[in-house]
């Protein structure tokens, strides 16, 4: 057990070398969501309708959201559906290396980039736009963070299982989630939907990861309902990447 740890631990590390040796790479995963905080955010002044809260506030959370899922969910997936189609994965259970080892460090070094991501974001939106935290919503942004990465990881796994080839393995992956993050809000806290929209677009783990972060920095109610919601895309994204993960193409 102690070994196996050990070894998904160096796995990482070697995971986290590779993706920053990767300026491209890392760049889209990293660079992306900073970039859009800056470029929208400065341009998204005064308050939210209806509210002595500043947009900003809004926006931060929303922004943080899509920096977990980039890093959980888009590079996951595509990451692991190219190592399968090229192979490595079919290569490595020939190895000495325990593949629980090999995916605890893919797992690990994910977490980390996206802890990496949302402390970076709420760093920028402090010192550029005064976006600060609330003391009483630290508990929700906490549980949001390892919730969310959580959620996204396992569904990671799972669209890895049914993409098909190297090729369409970004595409597929960015595909799934952008539109999801558009109607979401992620981008326009003020976007309004229809009830039946906002319904069903609420039971979906873009926004629920998107409120209960949002939660952290706005005064709401503790957001149980979208942790749960999280927590059930998290068992049901595990479920699925368990029946269907593959080691080979």
């Amino acid at each position: 057990m102690i070994r196996s740890v050990r070894l998904a631990a160096r796995q990482a590390v070697l995971e986290q070398r590779s993706f920053w040796r990767n300026a491209e790479y890392a760049l889209m995963t990293f660079a992306l969501p900073l970039m859009l905080l800056l470029l929208i955010g400065g341009t998204s002044g005064g308050d939210f309708p209806d509210t002595r809260t500043r947009l900003i506030m809004f926006f931060v959370p929303g922004i943080l959201a899509f920096g977990v899922i980039v890093a959980a969910y888009v590079n996951l997936g595509a990451k692991v559906a190219v190592l399968r189609h090229d192979g490595v994965l079919k290569r490595i259970k020939t190895t000495p290396l325990p593949s629980t080892s090999y995916l605890g460090g893919l797992l690990a070094s994910t977490v980390a980039t996206a802890v990496a991501i949302a402390a970076c974001t709420g760093l920028i939106g402090w010192l550029a736009f005064g976006a600060v935290p609330r003391a009483a919503g630290l508990l929700a942004l906490a549980a949001g963070l390892v919730a969310g990465i959580g959620c996204f990881a396992a569904l990671g796994l799972a669209i890895s299982s049914l993409i098909r080839s190297a090729e369409s393995a970004g595409p597929v992956a960015t595909a799934s989630y952008l539109p999801i993050a558009f109607v979401s809000g992620l981008f326009d806290p003020t976007l309004g939907l229809p009830r039946w929209l906002s319904l069903l677009v609420g039971a979906l783990p873009v926004k629920a990861l998107a409120d209960v972060l949002q939660d952290g920095y706005t005064v709401h109610a503790f957001p149980v309902v979208a942790l749960l919601v999280l927590m059930a895309w998290a068992a049901a994204g595990t479920g699925f990447a368990m029946w269907r993960f593959r080691w080979h193409g």
